[in-house]
């Protein structure tokens, strides 16, 4: 193959790439752009369709510190959103542009994301997919339908990674509420837990205790975890995703349980768990570095209520979600469906445009995930 220069009506010969250099390229292009390069050449597609080369461009992608492949994605009322992080941190006072999920057929909430797939349920039909925004034409996993009676409702919810046995799990906690019933309680429950790729759901052992705060199950290192309270105690509870087994995991020690203004809540961050809540003068993040590790609990935040106006009004049952910490120390989070931007070292907050009006709902679960190649 030649390159042609029309000025001087010359003929060079193409430089020689060797094939290292090449796939050193393509693990660093954007995820849609690869997908298009596909359709090049019957190589080109089954090298960009090996799941090998999948991964390690995932891995790449989520160490890039520009944030370049990262994305905020939510769902409000049974739509999807995505938008991208570098916008929204580097241009907070512009509108920025939600992308459509335009191959979904139907009517999503979303449940949670592991490794840049999303999982969504389809109340209607009650069944969950297995998605990648990013990966248009490539089939996503869908579940067989779990059909309780009409008056059952998923109350907690967890999807993760099960790293032992390669595979991706759903655990839902189910009620059944007989909303005839005048003091509208609930009744029996069931634990449900769905492994994507099978043909149906399992019932498991009910959560130890139930969950204080979020329906949310935030995924670390192959387990699910929420916040609850045993013995006016609070603490974590962890499930694991290859064993199927519960235990408990302790809050930092020196977090008195009289010192939460509002709910606690889990985050992730860099893939390890967070603590965060507010007290009488500061909003405080806690991070624990290596998971399960009692005095791994480090703190990463404690930030002043004065710097932050949307504090005045929280109320007890408010939930803060910390989402994101850039390397220029800016942070993004979310305090009762609305999102904010806080500069750790100059103090200024912003509040990014996005181009919808999110409606405060209770399961509005913010997710941060990375735009890759791995096929569903």
């Amino acid at each position: 193959m030649h390159l042609y220069d029309h000025q001087n009506d010359n003929v060079f010969p193409l430089p020689f790439l060797p094939f290292e250099l090449i796939i050193e390229i393509l693990l660093r292009l954007p995820a849609r752009s690869l997908l298009q390069l596909r359709r090049v050449c019957k190589l080109w597609k089954t090298l960009i369709s090996d799941p090998i080369l999948a991964k390690k461009h995932f891995l790449i992608s989520t160490a890039d510190p520009n944030m370049n492949h990262q994305r905020l994605a939510f769902s409000n009322y049974k739509t999807c959103y995505s938008y991208p992080l570098k916008s929204l941190f580097e241009h907070p006072s512009s509108r920025v542009i939600s992308d459509s999920f335009s191959d979904l057929k139907g009517d999503y909430y979303m449940l949670g994301s592991c490794n840049g797939l999303l999982c969504l349920f389809d109340e209607d039909q009650w069944s969950v997919i297995m998605y990648n925004p990013a990966s248009i034409g490539l089939k996503s996993k869908c579940s067989p339908k779990f059909n309780p009676l009409p008056d059952w409702v998923i109350l907690y919810y967890g999807f993760g990674y099960d790293y032992v046995n390669n595979k991706y799990k759903l655990l839902a906690v189910v009620e059944n509420y007989d909303s005839s019933d005048d003091d509208e309680d609930f009744g029996e429950s069931l634990t449900k837990i769905y492994t994507f790729g099978e043909n149906s759901w399992r019932t498991i052992q009910d959560l130890p205790y139930t969950p204080l705060t979020q329906y949310l199950g935030k995924y670390v290192s192959g387990t699910l975890n929420w916040i609850g309270r045993k013995l006016k105690r609070c603490m974590i509870i962890s499930f694991d995703l290859d064993k199927e087994t519960y235990r408990d995991v302790l809050l930092p020690q020196n977090v008195p349980d009289c010192d939460f203004m509002c709910r606690p809540s889990l985050c992730v961050l860099n893939d390890s768990l967070c603590l965060c809540y507010v007290n009488k003068t500061h909003l405080v993040a806690w991070l624990m570095k290596e998971y399960g590790v009692v005095d791994s609990w480090t703190k990463l935040l404690n930030i002043p209520r004065e710097k932050l106006s949307f504090l005045n009004s929280i109320k007890q049952y408010s939930i803060i979600d910390l989402l994101f910490i850039s390397e220029n120390g800016i942070v993004l989070l979310m305090v009762s469906s609305q999102f904010f931007l806080y500069n750790l070292n100059s103090g200024v907050l912003d509040h990014p445009l996005i181009t919808i009006n999110i409606v405060f709902d209770p399961r509005l679960y913010p997710q941060i995930y990375c735009e890759n190649l791995i096929s569903p």
